[in-house]
């Protein structure tokens, strides 16, 4: 994090960095774009590409330079975020302009074009930290702290920062050494660094997330809460007394495994010099049961020296003996759920064969585990062990039982049940595809995570209902739902990933319309100006209800479609105040003829012909539909309609009564005779020749 990477140096977003990988951005302002050179955020800020700022490099977002053309004695700079990745959009305008003391202050954020990119890329604007990083690393390699500074420079302030953020409901996720910083030059106004640019958690190395969600994958580690800042706190100090990281060394699957089986506190400290005052401190904040983990008022309570029942460390559970798997020797539960759930293939003969029962019972003496383990195997197996049965349920059920605080764990995809809505963006966003996440919603595997949590006596917290919600979404075909609108609701910064808009970079509701005006200078005219992403993205960030939109939209009858099209674009232009936009008025009125022909009336709809093309040029869709869909003027095509053919049933009963009286029987009978009178004349004329003609002859 310290240093730059080359790929950052030239303005590009790392794509991969210790404990941290990409990130992203949310809402919208004004830009410009000037090839090569600086670029404008809002008419205001000139952020300076040519410019690195790389002491403040992000490890998904390097920093830049900036200009406030309006107070150019301001000290800024810009995060430019990989346009990969959701960012944070819901939390940016509560820390926007200072709003939570002890954060740095947030100023504006919006997106730009990024020319090294040559695509747009969301910018967020700090104000600078004069005094620079707490640490220079998350290492804290070179810290040099005195236990008064640590006390009051660092611990105090940050526990008055958690409780502030905590009364928002928010947490900050991003809490470690190298990601506090210093705003004033004499070094002693601490706050906590960018907590926006990527998904919660994303950017931490994994030393700093719990167990539990650091064994989720990246973007699925989830919000979390004071509880998981708490603990980053914690092993963040650890670092910072020791000036180094104890546990350098580890490679990630070796870092889980020593922290599930020795516990955090173990593991980075009892082989250090840890300072006495700060033990009770240390345990407390990297317990690794989260119902014993600190919480705020406990770490308050220490700042101002009130004394505490300790906290008494739990014997983790561990086995006599090894189970070797994957490589691995493995002595708890939880490690061997992570690699089971990280190779499902390879756990399925270790399950089925009976090595897994016979750890468990013989090794670790867990019958009552063991017993649960068996009961699985034969719901879901059944009583014949030859017979094929669902073995990715199968090892999802396992792992749950293994480590029920742990994460969802399905054919490889990995997810804190908060964390969804990031973790199926990424697999979008980076594989194409996201067949496992909807699988996984669709045969409710994070039931399994929940029926955990209640059997531990946890609350299951309010994300289990957004499951139903969504698996509802994923099983719907119509335009407006299916995985697209999984997408955009799960993600509130995320933005339209159309392929009309893209390159726009449309995070907001309000961008749309400008953007799809942009769009019909470049695009085939038959082409329809809502798609399956724009349609779900309008109904996601939407607050009005627009189901029935959506259900004109996706109906059948083109005349009933184009009318769905039509109504749900002036909708936005009518509840957001957009102004003109002729160049997508033009585009929606050549597409329609179909909404025009459900007129009956032919001089209607000669009417509407001659006059849309005077609207077009105005720009208002509001007013095109007004004037296609006009409730007079659809009652009085209707009334006439029925006026119409109820005049074509009377005309035609008249016609069948007349055809049908008494005159017209006989006249039609006198017709008749007299045609058969002719024909009959005519027949015996034609004998009469014909023999005159043979006597002749013979």
């Amino acid at each position: 994090m310290a240093e730059t990477t080359e790929s950052q140096a030239n303005g590009v977003p790392a794509q991969e960095a210790p404990g941290g990988a990409p990130a992203s951005a949310a809402p919208a302002a004004n830009t410009a774009f000037v090839p090569g050179g600086p670029v404008l955020l809002d008419e205001r800020y000139q952020i300076e590409p040519s410019r690195p700022v790389p002491d403040f490099d992000m490890p998904s977002a390097p920093a830049f330079h900036v200009e406030d053309r309006r107070d150019t004695g301001r000290h800024l700079l810009a995060s430019i975020c990989n346009p990969g990745l959701p960012p944070r959009a819901e939390v940016m305008p509560q820390l926007k302009g200072g709003h939570v003391k002890g954060i740095v202050p947030l100023v504006e954020w919006g997106p730009v074009d990024w020319p090294t990119l040559g695509e747009r890329c969301m910018a967020v604007i700090y104000e600078r930290p004069a005094g620079g990083r707490l640490a220079p690393n998350f290492s804290a390699d070179g810290a040099n702290f005195t236990e008064l500074e640590i006390r009051g420079l660092i611990v105090e302030p940050i526990a008055a920062t958690l409780r502030r953020l905590e009364s928002r409901d928010l947490a900050h996720r991003s809490i470690r050494p190298n990601n506090l910083f210093f705003m004033d030059e004499a070094r002693q106004d601490l706050v906590l660094g960018d907590a926006v640019t990527c998904p919660p958690g994303f950017d931490q190395p994994l030393i700093f997330e719990t167990i539990e969600r650091g064994m989720a994958s990246q973007g699925g580690r989830g919000e979390g809460g004071a509880s998981e800042d708490l603990y980053a706190l914690g092993v963040s100090l650890v670092f910072l007394i020791l000036g180094r990281n104890p546990l350098e060394r580890l490679s990630e699957d070796a870092l889980l495994a020593v922290k599930a089986e020795q516990g955090t506190f173990a593991a980075l400290c009892s082989r250090e010099r840890i300072p006495t005052p700060f033990i009770e401190l240390l345990r407390g904040l990297t317990s690794d049961d989260a119902l014993e983990r600190w919480d705020l008022e406990r770490l308050e309570n220490w700042i101002t020296g009130t004394r505490m029942t300790p906290v008494q460390r739990k014997p983790i559970a561990k086995s006599a003996d090894e189970l070797l798997f994957d490589g691995r020797e493995h002595f708890t539960p939880r490690t061997l759920a992570h690699a089971f759930g990280q190779n499902t293939t390879e756990a399925l003969p270790v399950v089925k064969e009976g090595r897994l029962d016979h750890w468990i019972r013989r090794s670790m003496g867990n019958g009552k585990l063991a017993d649960l383990v068996s009961e699985a195997i034969k719901d879901i197996q059944g009583p014949d062990p030859s017979a094929p049965c669902d073995d990715d349920l199968l090892i999802t059920k396992i792992c749950s039982l293994l480590d029920p605080l742990g994460p969802v764990r399905y054919r490889g995809f990995a997810f804190m049940p908060d964390g969804f809505g990031p973790a199926l963006a990424l697999e979008i966003l980076r594989r194409g595809e996201a067949q496992i996440p909807i699988e996984a919603v669709l045969r409710d595997i994070p039931a399994l995570w929940f029926a955990a949590q209640r059997s531990l006596q946890l609350g299951p917290g309010v994300v289990e209902g957004s499951f139903a919600r969504q698996r509802a979404n994923f099983q719907s075909p119509e335009i407006g739902y299916g995985i697209e609108r999984c997408l955009y609701e799960l993600n509130p910064g995320l933005p339209c990933q159309s392929q009309l808009v893209i390159q726009d970079y449309v995070a907001d509701v309000e961008d749309l319309l400008p953007a799809l005006n942009d769009a019909a200078n470049r695009v085939d005219g038959k082409t329809s100006p809502i798609d399956r992403h724009i349609a779900a993205f309008i109904a996601a960030r939407m607050e009005q209800d627009t189901s029935a939109y959506l259900a004109a939209l996706a109906d059948s009858d083109p005349k009933t479609s184009s009318v769905g099209l039509l109504s749900i674009l002036a909708l936005l232009q009518w509840r957001l105040n957009t102004g003109p936009v002729f160049n997508l008025t033009s585009w929606v009125g050549g597409l329609l003829g179909p909404a025009i022909s459900s007129y009956h009336s032919r001089t209607t709809r000669r009417a509407l012909e001659r006059e849309i093309p005077r609207l077009i040029r105005q720009g208002s869709l509001a007013d095109i539909y007004d004037f296609i869909d006009n409730r007079e003027k659809r009652r009085a095509d209707e009334n006439g309609f029925s006026d119409a053919v109820a005049q074509y049933e009377a005309t035609n009963v008249e016609i069948e009564r007349i055809e049908s009286s008494d005159a017209a029987r006989a006249e039609t009978a006198e017709t008749i005779g007299q045609q058969i009178s002719a024909m009959s004349s005519v027949l015996i004329t034609l004998i009469v020749i014909t023999i005159l003609v043979l006597v002749e002859t013979y």
